[in-house]
């Protein structure tokens, strides 16, 4: 059986385009074997379940830090000292920086800890979805926190407009941090 020669992934014989990544087959399948240990992804996930993934863990991310700031930043915000409370005073505006903080840390961390160590986080456990990276092979620290750090830029200009666009735009509908990470979202 023939193999696409940009993906690897096993091909029919008369096939034209490659079913997985799309590439031009005519005359270029290879017939050579997959390399030893290569497992053939699953189907990538669709953009639409990783929305709702992605909105299930800002759903646990969010109740998480709204706990951690009503015990820990809001009390010393509102009695810092030489502070009223005031909205406006100096403490406020530490509170919610202080928030802010909060919930970039734990979004770092709660990304990066399941993905690098199941490929799932809970919001894709229950959608099916997996991170593993371009290779097939699982997905581990150093990607996981690539793709993590970039969330910053794919959700400019606001709510992740550009990682959006770009799924849909790419072929192995990746946004940035998953071309610089080099992982991929499959159908687990």
């Amino acid at each position: 059986m023939p193999y696409c020669p940009k993906c690897g992934k096993e091909v029919p014989a008369d096939a034209k385009f490659c079913m997985n990544c799309g590439a031009t087959l005519e005359g270029a399948t290879a017939t050579v074997p997959a390399p030893p240990g290569y497992v053939p992804p699953s189907p990538l996930a669709d953009l639409g379940s990783r929305i709702v993934a992605g909105i299930v863990d800002y759903i646990i991310i969010g109740i998480i830090a709204a706990i951690l700031a009503i015990f820990l930043v809001v009390p010393w915000a509102i009695t810092g000292p030489g502070i009223m409370g005031t909205i406006g005073a100096p403490g406020w505006f530490a509170g919610i920086g202080g928030i802010i903080v909060i919930m970039w840390l734990l979004w770092l961390i709660y990304f990066t800890y399941f993905e690098a160590t199941s490929g799932q986080t809970i919001g894709k456990r229950l959608i099916h979805n997996k991170v593993i990276k371009e290779d097939g092979s699982r997905c581990d620290l150093g990607p996981a926190l690539v793709r993590n750090l970039l969330r910053i830029v794919d959700y400019l200009p606001f709510l992740y407009i550009l990682g959006i666009i770009l799924i849909a735009a790419t072929d192995k509908k990746q946004r940035l941090g998953d071309m610089l990470g080099k992982t991929i979202v499959v159908k687990a």
